[in-house]
């Protein structure tokens, strides 16, 4: 906790447009966005702000591996926390968190 987690997810079925077998953007989203929330010690974390940016279409069937790191603690009061999410270790996904807690650490 406040250092680095892991999360895995195998896209199945139903994040996946019925066309092309293309995930919906919002599941890697969620991934990063939930393991970011999980990331810091607190009773509770919630996103003010994110950016993100989505680097190649994920298809049906692949693992996505995200990892969040906790990076150093600035003068705003806020955790920013880097999700970097891979499938086969090729970048497909990308996000800086702006995490407010309700302690200091």
């Amino acid at each position: 906790l406040d250092q680095r987690a892991i999360s895995i997810v195998t896209i199945q079925t139903e994040q996946v447009f019925s066309r092309n077998k293309i995930a919906r953007g919002h599941h890697l989203f969620a991934q990063a966005n939930s393991l970011a929330v999980a990331v810091i010690n607190d009773e509770l974390a919630l996103t003010k702000k994110s950016e993100i940016s989505f680097k190649r279409q994920v298809k049906l069937g692949e693992q996505v591996v995200a990892k969040a790191e906790v990076l150093p603690e600035t003068d705003t009061g806020l955790t920013n926390v880097q999700v970097n999410s891979y499938v086969k270790n090729e970048l497909v996904f990308t996000g800086l968190f702006q995490m407010y807690r309700t302690s200091d650490k």
